[in-house]
């Protein structure tokens, strides 16, 4: 995979994952004005069962199959990509069905017993066919990703969106004279529809490009041996399972903060209600920031896997350490400027967001883990492509150890409470990525990392962007612009004055320009006249 195809499919997951994340968002606003608080709650608490048992089942398998296809691909063992394809799909498909079942029937017993809410039962069935419809797209999301295409999963990601926000704002205006249960309900059933179109729309791009991939007609290789079933379902298994283990790390780490920090805080001499309204500010609010910018540090990394698969194959190890420099480099200019932004405007980003500028405390110590979990993410998509799945997980499950502990010290000392939670979040991430990255370079080499354009560049450009955030600001401010325009506006100069910089001192390349699809080739034309670009 090139440099240039590489950091397209980055950037076409990017685009598809902020579009979902914004459509995401956008809707709950007029959705809990047609069903109030209640309806809102009963529609969330069918939704924490559907993710974990998705993270269970399938969120390894894209990624598994995505390497699995890219390495067969190399070797032109068209037979061998088929057998992939079809065991995964089976294996998912009997996953799914058997999970499905199990929400469908088990309704009842987790909404009375579990959740103690009767009529949550209703929105737990409706959202049941949906793991079905997920894991079988998950399948064809991995296939497409395997030669480096992702313009399917970015297309089935923003249309299942779109047709689970629609289901939502219909169920709910049709289905609430029924009662808010039935409202709710028909909402989460949004879920299903919203999998069903994404599967649908897959399935008919799977079919035109195997019409295509007939008409190309490549000769297939001479590989000896043939794979049995057996082992194929082994190596799936190998990849996606600790895959999935560390997507069930992030969430139990959000579970142990809910036990932790609440009851520490009080320890350090809060009352219930301050530590329960720190606790929100942590979580629902700076966390909600925080996680924003890994759209695209979650792309880089699912843009990687086959990528390094592919050049592991060809036994160009050189390859690997290019495409991993360029990813670093790709995710440090993305999730510094988002990392040091935060920090330095946490109140005031919190106040436009919120109307709550307490929030900016925890948010400012939280702010760095921005740019360490983009490093972890990237890290790990390159351990991923190498076949080397369970390091990541290690490295997540010493951070989240750590975490745990320092959260706990560090919360109950009155001098620092709610801080001290987000610097155990931060540091415990910190070891995480320092695993990974000493891993990495033990098996590539560290002449990977380059001084100058990992570090130095983005360094300099970070600063000036953030002297300058803070003075435009106050600017604004004293010139009487009301405090969320100014928040706003500063937001945008120092975004322009972080590339402008990074393109002068040469951070930002023009080759590099070229790499964007589309724009790259005029955009870099243009930079290079005007004498912004080297």
């Amino acid at each position: 995979m090139t440099q240039k195809s590489f950091v397209k499919g980055a950037l076409i997951l990017s685009i598809a994952g902020i579009i979902s994340k914004i459509l995401g968002a956008v809707y709950r606003i007029p959705f809990a004005r047609l069903v109030g608080d209640e309806g809102v709650g009963l529609y969330q608490m069918a939704y924490p069962f559907y993710t974990l048992i998705l993270a269970i089942s399938t969120a390894g398998i894209p990624l598994a199959i995505s390497k699995l296809v890219a390495e067969r691909d190399h070797h032109r063992d068209e037979k061998g990509i088929k057998r992939v394809f079809k065991l995964s799909m089976g294996l998912l498909i009997i996953i799914g069905a058997f999970l499905a079942m199990g929400m469908y029937l088990s309704a009842d017993f987790i909404a009375h017993n579990i959740l103690n809410e009767p009529r949550a039962a209703l929105s737990l069935k409706a959202i049941a066919p949906a793991i079905l419809f997920t894991s079988i797209m998950s399948t064809l999301r991995g296939y497409f990703q395997g030669f480096q295409t992702m313009v399917p999963t970015a297309l089935s990601q923003v249309f299942e969106q779109i047709i689970r926000v629609t289901t939502v704002f219909l169920a709910a205006f049709y289905l609430m004279p029924l009662g808010v249960e039935y409202a709710a309900a028909g909402a989460t059933f949004g879920a299903a529809t919203g999998g069903l179109s994404g599967l649908l729309l897959l399935i008919v791009i799977y079919i035109w490009s195997e019409k295509k991939r007939k008409k190309q007609s490549i000769p297939p290789a001479n590989l000896g041996k043939e794979e049995t079933n057996g082992e194929i379902i082994k190596q799936i298994i190998y990849l996606a399972v600790p895959i999935s283990i560390g997507g069930l790390v992030l969430p139990l780490m959000q579970t142990m903060d809910t036990f932790i920090v609440p009851a520490r805080l009080q320890a350090a001499g809060f009352t219930s209600f301050e530590a329960t309204g720190l606790y929100g500010q942590l979580s629902g609010m700076a966390g909600a920031i925080v996680n924003l910018p890994f759209i695209i540090t979650t792309a880089i990394a699912a843009s990687l896997v086959p990528a390094v698969a592919d050049a592991v194959v060809a036994g160009r190890i050189s390859t690997v350490r290019e495409q991993f420099s360029s990813a670093m480099l790709l995710a440090i200019i993305i999730v510094l400027p988002a990392s040091v932004g935060l920090l330095v405007l946490a109140e005031p980003i919190c106040q436009l967001l919120y109307n709550e500028p307490e929030a900016g405390i925890p948010l400012a110590w939280l702010a760095p883990t921005v740019l360490i979990v983009g490093i972890y993410q990237t890290s790990t998509g390159v351990l991923q492509g190498l076949g080397k799945p369970f390091i990541p997980v290690i490295s997540l499950f010493w951070g989240a150890l750590i975490k745990g502990v320092l959260t706990f010290s560090l919360t109950a000392m009155p001098t620092l409470g709610i801080r001290g939670a987000a610097l155990g979040t931060v540091i415990g991430f910190l070891i995480a990525v320092f695993r990974n990255i000493f891993k990495v370079s033990k098996i590539i080499g560290i002449n990977w990392f380059k001084f100058k354009d990992h570090l130095l560049k983005p360094a300099i450009a970070v600063i000036v962007m953030g002297v300058t955030v803070v003075e435009s600001y106050k600017l604004l401010l004293a010139t009487g612009l009301k405090q969320e325009l100014s928040t706003l506006i500063a937001i945008f100069i120092g975004a322009v004055i972080y590339f402008l910089i990074l393109l002068i001192i040469g951070g930002i390349k023009v080759q590099d320009i070229r790499k964007v699809p589309k724009v790259g080739e005029k955009l870099a034309d243009i930079l290079k006249k005007l004498r912004l670009a080297r």
